[in-house]
């Protein structure tokens, strides 16, 4: 005979909702148009390459995190916006770098290296060595 038996203290998983990546590549290539750069200068802006960024706008791939992090520093942008459309495109920031380097700038940016752990101070430097090889050589397209 069987008995009716209700289960105890089981959790329910929660779904997950994966990331509409038509939505967020559309929402990547208006910003690229709105700085009026074609795929190759914005790839070229973010070191990735121009099939990287097609298809990314194209809802093929998910941009990776440092990527968003590069979109979120050049275009001025939030990650935010780029992965659910919430807020403003363009950011306000109270203060823009100029392009230049002051004081105040390179300890800010040296005190943030020391708070790094070691992994993360690794990654930095190789981020760093390849910016260094393409404002040398130009960007590899």
């Amino acid at each position: 005979m069987p008995s009716a038996v209700k289960e105890v203290g089981r959790k329910e998983t929660s779904k997950k909702i994966a990331p509409d990546l038509k939505k967020i590549g559309k929402r990547v290539r208006a910003l690229r148009e709105k700085y009026m750069l074609t795929q190759t200068e914005m790839a070229g802006k973010l070191l990735v390459s121009r099939y990287q960024l097609s298809e990314i706008e194209n809802g093929k791939r998910m941009p990776s995190g440092p990527l968003l992090l590069a979109m979120e520093y050049v275009f001025n942008t939030s990650r935010e916006w780029i992965l659910s459309g919430k807020g403003e495109m363009i950011m306000e920031r109270d203060v823009l770098s100029t392009g230049e380097d002051t004081e105040a700038d390179i300890v800010e940016l040296f005190k943030g290296f020391r708070a790094l752990s070691q992994e993360g101070k690794k990654k930095l430097m190789n981020i760093l060595r390849v910016f260094l090889i393409v404002e040398k050589n130009g960007p590899y397209t």
